[in-house]
């Protein structure tokens, strides 16, 4: 029969493997939003062609800015072959206060990464 004194550090002990589950879960998270994020078809970082480069955040650059990502993403299907790998583009070839406005959704892993149209709205708004 196990005395109380073994029983507590048995409980300590899976409290802290708990915790470290926990903590693994959450680095895991962190690295898995590095690789979608950093990822092309060549395994690097993604980068819009020179003759449309990064969005600033202008309301009148917007519009073109979507519908080139809209023809990149066609012409590279298999690069972008998930709603999260085209969101993730999106985000690394954003600059400025549009990539302040959309740090928050990746530091939170928000489930609108996941939702191409949805995030697409929310973003013209």
């Amino acid at each position: 029969m196990a005395s109380l004194e073994q029983y507590q550090e048995l409980v300590a002990a899976m409290q802290n493997l708990t915790m470290e589950v926990q903590a693994l879960r959450t680095e895991n998270i962190a690295l898995r939003q590095q690789v979608v994020f950093h990822r092309d078809d060549h395994g690097d970082l993604p980068t819009m062609p020179l003759s449309f480069g990064k969005y600033d955040g202008h309301p009148g650059g917007m519009k073109e800015f979507l519908d080139a990502c809209k023809v990149y993403f066609a012409f590279r299907p298999h690069a972008y072959e998930t709603a999260r790998y085209k969101v993730g583009f999106i985000i690394a070839n954003l600059m400025g206060n549009a990539l302040s406005w959309a740090t928050p959704f990746v530091t939170r892993n928000d489930p609108i990464l996941d939702d191409y149209d949805r995030f697409s709205e929310v973003f013209k708004e």
